[in-house]
């Protein structure tokens, strides 16, 4: 193995993220051109510029995915999903649609996208895109798949905890850490028990959260080494 193939090999085998966990993002520290590689095939409004752009730099892995996002009226504070026919495209063809609420019901007011912190903002952003970098790696077979065990809430408990996990592994552990403290606190929820509410504290497995609760977060920042949490 000569040295600049070593040189090549290490660049390819080095982590998946870029960009470094910060435990804050704010507007003014944002600057356009160390960005500007993110925006490849992505549309997005530019009142949220910022918030979607660093949330990406955390996916180079997404560099080349056709990503679109969009306010519209939804129950749903945001959702991911590839356009419904290019679940049948091949993978480097699909596009993605992320869906930010603009108005929802009055019990989900109080945690639309526009009422979050900016840091939270950038984390659910995150683990929106986590969704993606999932979805990307699957079949259209397991996509539509994918489709109907969504029907299943214990499934769907499972889903979201991993793709939590994922935005954690990828470097946005602080920003879904906002997030979800704020969620929680803007609902009046302590924990967050998914769709096995039944189940008494202390006796809820971790995979019942359905989203991270802030304890679980921080035990799964403080196991990663690039967050170096003692």
């Amino acid at each position: 193995m000569n040295f600049l193939f070593l040189i090549l090999f290490m660049g390819l085998s080095s982590p998946a993220f870029t960009q470094t966990p910060k435990v804050k993002f704010l507007p003014k520290d944002f600057r356009a051109s160390d960005y500007e590689k993110y925006s490849l095939k992505k549309k997005f409004p530019k009142e949220i510029e910022t918030q979607v752009l660093t949330a990406l730099s955390f996916y180079p892995q997404l560099l080349d995915t056709r990503i679109k996002f969009r306010f519209k009226k939804r129950k749903t504070p945001l959702t991911s999903r590839p356009r419904i026919m290019h679940v049948f495209l091949p993978k480097k063809w699909r596009t993605y649609v992320i869906t930010i609420s603009s108005e929802t019901t009055e019990s989900f007011a109080p945690i639309l996208f526009s009422q979050l912190p900016y840091n939270a903002q950038i984390g659910v952003l995150g683990h929106e895109i986590a969704h993606i970098l999932d979805y990307r790696a699957q079949t259209s077979f397991q996509l539509i798949g994918l489709g109907f065990k969504l029907g299943k809430p214990s499934f769907v408990d499972r889903f979201e905890f991993e793709t939590d996990k994922r935005a954690v592994t990828q470097g946005l552990g602080y920003q879904l850490l906002d997030w979800s403290s704020f969620v929680r606190k803007a609902l009046g929820i302590i924990e967050w028990k998914g769709a096995t509410q039944a189940l008494e504290t202390g006796n809820v497995p971790e995979t019942n959260q359905r989203y991270m609760n802030p304890e679980t977060i921080k035990k799964y920042m403080a196991q990663n080494p690039i967050y170096n949490i003692n």
